[in-house]
C-alpha cells in the first residue's frame, strides 16, 4: 500500500498557527533571557543553538498535543517563532534599559548639577536602541568586538542558528506518517530485535527482499491512533561487514495481521 504522508491543510490549524508561534516564541524568548542573566555570558553559536532546540521541542511537544498534520502549518509557526523568540531577546533588553533610564531620570531629578556626560541618554523606541547597541558594540573571540554592521550580521547568524537547530528539531518528528481519518500522528506499536530467520519471513510477507547472509535484523511497526490507516514496517539488517540498511513498507489490515500472527508464534516459542 502507499504509505501514508502529512495531514491535511485546514483553516481553523492555520488561523491557530499565528498565536502559538508568537505564544512559544515569547516563552523562547523569557527563558533565553533568564538563562543569559543566570549564566551572565551567552556562548556564541551553542547558545543559539540551545535556544533553537528547545524551540524546537516546546513545538514537537504543542504538534503531538494537538494532533496537528498540516506539515506547512508547523513549518510556518516554527518560523514565526524564531522570529518572535529573536527579535523578543532584544526587546525584553530593550524594556531592562528602559528601567535603567527612569532610574537615571530619578538620578538627574535628585541631582540637577550632575554633568549630562555622566548620565547615559535614553534611546527614543527600540530601533534606536539597536543601533546604540550596535554602535557600543559586540564582544565576539578574544578582544575583538563587532561594531555596526558587522554587530548586525552577527544578529542574524545567530537568528540563522536558531532557526536551523528549531528546523532540525521539527522536520524529522513532521516526516512522521499522519491519518487524517482519525486525526493522529504514527506511533510505534511493536518493535525489537528479532533472528535472521523470522525477519525473512517478515519481508517476504510485506513483500520486501531481504539482503544476501545478514547478521541481524530490527523491525518497527507503527500505528494511527485509531487503527484506520495502513501500518507502517520498518524492517532493518546488519551485514556482516557491519553496514545496515532499512526498508519500509506500509501494510494493509489482513497483512498485518498475518505478521502479527508470525511474530506472536517467534514470541511463544522464545518464552518456552
Amino acid at each position: 500500500m502507499e504509505p501514508c504522508g502529512g495531514g491535511r491543510f485546514s483553516w481553523a490549524g492555520l488561523l491557530m498557527g499565528p498565536p502559538t508561534g508568537v505564544l512559544v516564541g515569547l516563552v523562547a524568548a523569557r527563558l533565553a533571557e533568564s538563562a543569559q542573566l543566570e549564566l551572565h555570558f551567552t556562548p556564541l553559536v551553542l547558545f543559539p543553538l540551545l535556544i533553537g532546540i528547545g524551540l524546537g521541542a516546546i513545538v514537537v511537544g504543542l504538534v503531538r498535543l494537538g494532533q496537528v498534520g498540516h506539515r506547512s502549518t508547523i513549518v510556518l509557526v516554527t518560523v514565526l517563532a524564531v522570529a518572535v523568540a529573536v527579535a523578543g531577546q532584544h526587546y525584553l533588553q530593550y524594556q531592562a534599559s528602559q528601567q535603567q533610564t527612569q532610574w537615571f531620570d530619578t538620578v538627574r531629578r535628585a541631582f540637577p548639577d550632575l554633568p549630562e556626560d555622566r548620565i547615559p541618554q535614553a534611546p527614543t523606541g527600540f530601533f534606536d536602541y539597536l543601533q546604540g547597541q550596535a554602535a557600543a558594540g559586540r564582544p565576539i573571540v578574544g578582544n575583538y568586538v563587532a561594531r555596526g554592521a558587522v554587530a548586525w550580521l552577527s544578529w542574524v547568524v545567530d537568528a540563522l542558528l536558531v532557526l536551523a537547530a528549531a528546523l532540525a528539531m521539527v522536520i524529522p518528528a513532521i516526516r512522521q506518517p499522519y491519518c487524517n481519518q482519525c486525526g493522529s500522528w504514527y506511533r510505534t506499536i511493536r518493535g525489537g530485535r528479532i533472528d535472521v530467520g523470522t525477519g525473512q519471513r517478515v519481508a517476504a510477507l510485506a513483500g520486501l527482499a531481504a539482503p544476501e547472509k545478514p547478521l541481524a535484523a530490527r523491525y518497527r511497526l507503527a500505528s494511527c491512533m485509531g487503527g484506520c490507516s495502513p501500518t507502517r514496517l520498518e524492517l532493518s539488517w546488519e551485514g556482516t561487514g557491519g553496514e545496515r540498511s532499512l526498508d519500509q513498507s506500509c501494510l494493509d489490515a489482513a497483512c498485518r495481521n498475518r505478521l502479527m500472527q508470525v511474530l506472536d508464534e517467534v514470541q511463544a516459542d522464545g518464552t518456552q
